[in-house]
């Protein structure tokens, strides 16, 4: 699988690139709420840190968030 780094630098860039489309970004939003909450209890962390705190600690959910992305083509192949 792609290097962690550069997936969660895709998805940062990504987030922000659709940030102005307002229904991708409620998605994007939703599957942060979903995911990265988990890891980041506070909600503090930036994006990028916190799908790499994800993919440390739970691979099989980060895999499952970045398949639902993929699947919308919010994230780059």
């Amino acid at each position: 699988m792609e290097d962690i780094n550069k997936i969660a630098m895709k998805l940062f860039h990504a987030y922000e690139d659709f940030y102005l489309d307002k229904e991708k970004r409620e998605f994007f939003e939703k599957l942060f709420d979903e995911y990265l909450a988990k890891v980041d209890l506070s909600g503090t962390m930036e994006v990028y840190d916190a799908v790499i705190a994800l993919a440390q600690q739970n691979r099989t959910e980060f895999d499952q968030m970045i398949g639902l992305l993929r699947e919308k083509s919010l994230l780059p192949e």
